[in-house]
């Protein structure tokens, strides 16, 4: 059962009342996991809304900066508007919106929006995600890529991501590590996973050798399989 929260916000930009759904509960009845720790959940993950845009001065706020603490237990002022949010946008609804929406989380980060680190990370683990999705749905059979004439795709089981995107997703990759501190096994088998996928096995296996706590032997030796076999791309967890 999914359930709802409300809370009542305030854009740190002009002041304007909003509110905004927060989710309570969510049952999930199953997922698929991605090595870069994406899921496909059934049903369907709802949109994030760690960030929000003001329905008054349009500017984009993040949720934490705009919470009326003292405003969030009994919401019952139905003449406030309802917060947006990034499936608001004008380009939402455009047959490039992967692209559009890639394209708008990399303008955030250069005018400095992610003013903290954590920020930062959030916004470029994102990135990441949607920069995987190029390829992450994608066949990889040995077959199909023969009858496209993939030769390398199909003995390498990869499909090659357009070296356009393949650049902003190293440069991505590479400032994610340099502000990325993992602090527990699991942040530090994404850290390695992002290691594999810059193409830096070495390091990739230094770091899983470290892992000992892990809750999952077996997504930790995929992982480790992959790199070992010099595959970079991101990989369905079984």
């Amino acid at each position: 059962m999914t359930t709802f929260g409300t809370q009542i916000l305030v854009c740190p930009h002009c002041s304007n009342k909003m509110y905004s759904y927060v989710l309570s509960s969510y049952y999930v009845h199953s997922s698929i996991l991605f090595s870069d720790g994406q899921a496909d959940c059934s049903p369907l993950n709802l949109p994030d809304s760690s960030i929000l845009i003001c329905t008054e001065c349009k500017l984009e706020f993040w949720r934490d900066d705009a919470l009326l603490e003292d405003e969030n237990t009994d919401f019952s002022d139905s003449d406030l508007p309802e917060a947006k949010d990034i499936s608001d946008m004008d380009f939402t609804f455009e047959p490039d919106f992967p692209s559009k929406r890639i394209a708008y989380y990399f303008s955030l980060l250069e005018k400095g929006f992610a003013n903290t680190l954590d920020r930062e990370i959030y916004l470029r683990i994102e990135l990441w995600h949607l920069l995987n999705n190029k390829i992450r749905y994608k066949p990889t059979g040995i077959i199909d890529n023969l009858l496209k004439g993939n030769l390398k795709e199909a003995f390498s089981g990869q499909e090659e991501m357009p070296e356009a995107i393949k650049n902003l997703f190293n440069s991505n990759l590479e400032k994610l590590i340099n502000v990325y501190i993992p602090e527990n096994d699991g942040e530090r088998l994404l850290l390695a996973e992002m290691y594999r996928e810059l193409g830096d096995f070495n390091k990739a296996l230094k770091l899983l050798e470290k892992i000992k706590h892990h809750n999952n032997e077996d997504h930790i030796k995929q992982i480790v399989e992959a790199a070992k076999r010099k595959i970079s791309k991101v990989i369905v967890l079984t």
